[in-house]
């Protein structure tokens, strides 16, 4: 019997071999880096009680006060508020009874103060039950008069 050399194992280049050391690293990294950014699952349970006004409420007090609800239908079509608020249901809540629930959903909120909350800052509350998928850049697109007009006819409605 004639002794055979034993077999040869492939060896990867030292390329390839240290593309694959900073694939783990890199991956490792990044998985760690996730991780430390998941928020505490308790403190995302626990709900914050608005304890006072907010500071923004007696300025918007007065300039829906002194805004023309008649004007806000116009301003309520030409946003396309209607794709989402209908006046029963549709994606957001519906506009049949807007102004009365707004007095309710939070606390020490005016119901005209929830209302511009609502519209230019859509993530500060979800209400219950709804996606969170309000357009957020109404702050910016909405001119102010435009704005107060649309929430003086919204606590109407």
């Amino acid at each position: 019997m004639s002794e055979q050399p034993p077999p040869q194992v492939p060896r990867f280049s030292p390329f390839i071999t240290l593309f694959g050391a900073v694939l783990v690293i890199g991956f490792g990294i990044a998985f760690f880096a996730v991780l430390s950014n998941v928020p505490n699952l308790q403190q995302l349970m626990t709900p914050v009680f608005v304890t006072a006004s907010p500071q923004f409420t007696d300025g918007i007090e007065a300039q829906v006060a002194a805004a023309d609800p008649s004007k806000g239908a116009a301003v309520f079509e030409k946003y396309a508020c209607a794709a989402c608020h209908r006046a029963e249901s549709g994606v957001g809540p519906a506009l049949t009874g807007m102004g009365a629930r707004a007095a309710t959903r939070r606390p020490n909120y005016s119901a005209a103060a929830y209302i511009y909350e609502s519209i230019v800052e859509p993530n500060a509350f979800i209400v219950p039950d709804y996606a969170n998928v309000m357009v957020s850049n109404y702050k910016a697109k909405i001119p102010d008069v435009e704005m107060f007009n649309l929430i003086a006819w919204l606590l109407r409605q």
